[in-house]
């Protein structure tokens, strides 16, 4: 019997997820497969950016009764974007952001970003993995920067 409520409640709580997912005016939520097993939700498929998936995590964690989560969501540019086309924009908006000091650099290998280089504060570390976070065509970032 006990089976048979765990299950139950398995099917509960994936439902729940699906519902939050789709009430969030960013996330698409048709193509996101929920699991959920001992209250962990795994989100699979892909989406259009890393934004969309940050949402449809972030979406997961208001749900009662989700533990943990496994975020397996790929992100899968609309447009195709090169390195060096991702690499211009994120030079663009660092350079253009008064918080962030010349020294940061931003190197993108199949559209993951990895910054790196020396700041004062850590408000200019955030603002700079905020400045390329959401830029078309990132899959991921990776913030290196030191605090000196």
């Amino acid at each position: 019997m006990e089976m048979g409520l765990a299950a139950r409640t398995a099917e509960a709580l994936a439902h729940d997820v699906r519902v939050a997912l789709q009430f969030d005016p960013i996330v698409e939520q048709d193509a996101i497969g929920v699991l959920v097993e001992d209250g962990v939700v795994t989100l699979t498929g892909y989406v259009e950016s890393l934004r969309e998936a940050v949402a449809a995590e972030r979406a997961v964690k208001r749900v009662d009764g989700v533990r943990s989560i496994a975020n397996g969501l790929h992100v899968k540019a609309r447009n195709e974007r090169t390195d060096t086309d991702i690499a211009r924009e994120a030079l663009h908006r660092l350079r253009n952001n008064v918080a962030i000091p010349l020294s940061v650099q931003a190197v993108v290998r199949d559209g993951h970003i990895t910054l790196d280089g020396t700041v004062s504060w850590m408000h200019q570390r955030a603002a700079a993995e905020q400045a390329v976070r959401y830029l078309a065509g990132v899959t991921g970032v990776t913030n290196d920067i030191l605090i000196a």
